[in-house]
Order: C-alpha cells, then structure tokens, then sequence
C-alpha cells in the first residue's frame, strides 16, 4: 500500500515519510565556555568535495546550538556500526539534564584544529569551521568547511533506518 498526501501536520503521516530515508548515524561535537557535548545528528552530510563542506541542522533550543553559535565550529564524528550505543546515549539524553560522558566510554581526544573533543573509532571524523547559517523556525542548518579530517576504511558505517539501527548490507548491482 502507498501512502501519500500533502498533511505534514500529522505526526503518524510524517514519521512515516522519515522512516522512509536511510542516513549514516553522526555524533555532533561541541565545545564552549569550558563546557563539552556530544549529540546524535541524523541530518548530517557532505555537501561538497572542494572546498570539503559538510551541513548539519540543529535544533535551537539545543545546547550544542549554543555551542556552535559560541565557538563557531563543530566536530562532526561518523559512527561505526559498533557505536550504536554511543549514538543511543547521545541521542536520548540533554547536558541539560545528564553528562553524557559519564554514562558510557566515550573514546574521545582532542581536535587538531577545533576545540571540540573528537570521537575515536568512528569511520569519519571531520574538523569543521562554520562559513555559513541558515535559520528555521526551530532549527539551524550549520554549513562547516572541513579543517581537518580523518577515516578509517576498515570499519563500516552505522545506518539508522525506521527508527533502528542497522548494519550496511551487501552490495546491490547496478545493472
């Protein structure tokens, strides 16, 4: 059965025109004020080659979106199909209300470039400086230019499809 319809109010209608994408899962990394977060981004992708670009949209009432106004940078962390959990702790809980990082073992280290702290044993982990905004109503997409990256193509990305998490499945032919 297809569905289709132009009421993105419904919340049921909506949910299942998101369940219907795929995205590799990103951990969004801030710093400001002496103060670190870490969020799950779903919306999150390269924009361009080069100069390397990357976007990401955060919500305004977050604390990583006053993080990110703050310093103008981001740490954007591709997870491996092993950091599931990471992503879920991230995900669910506010530095308003919890310090992430004591909930699980974050493999951080320090940015080369950004003061952000870093996600180890992701597949991407890119260094970002923010060039550009673009303001919604409660959200802001963020346009980073990579200052430094690094990658890991040995591990294999963490995909999240229907509110799950899944591993990367074999190749489909293009014929």
């Amino acid at each position: 059965m297809v569905l289709e319809g132009n009421d993105f109010s419904a919340k049921e209608f909506r949910r299942g025109v998101w369940h219907q994408t795929a995205t590799t899962v990103a951990l969004l990394t801030s710093a400001a004020d002496g103060r670190e977060n870490v969020m799950a981004c779903e919306w999150s992708m390269m924009i361009s080659f080069a100069p390397m670009r990357f976007v990401v949209s955060v919500g305004l009432e977050s604390v990583t979106h006053k993080f990110i106004e703050k310093s103008g940078e981001f740490g954007l962390n591709f997870c491996s199909d092993q950091q599931a959990k990471l992503s879920h702790i991230s995900g669910s809980n506010s530095l308003r209300d919890v310090n992430k990082w004591e909930m699980d073992e974050f493999p951080k280290y320090s940015g080369k470039k950004i003061k952000a702290p870093m996600i180890s044993e992701c597949i991407l982990n890119v260094e970002c400086k923010v060039i550009e905004r673009l303001s919604f109503s409660d959200h802001t997409v963020f346009i980073g230019e990579a200052v430094w990256a690094k990658y890991d193509p040995e591990k294999t990305p963490l995909i999240y499809h229907k509110g799950k998490y899944w591993y990367l499945g074999v190749n489909v032919p293009k014929e």
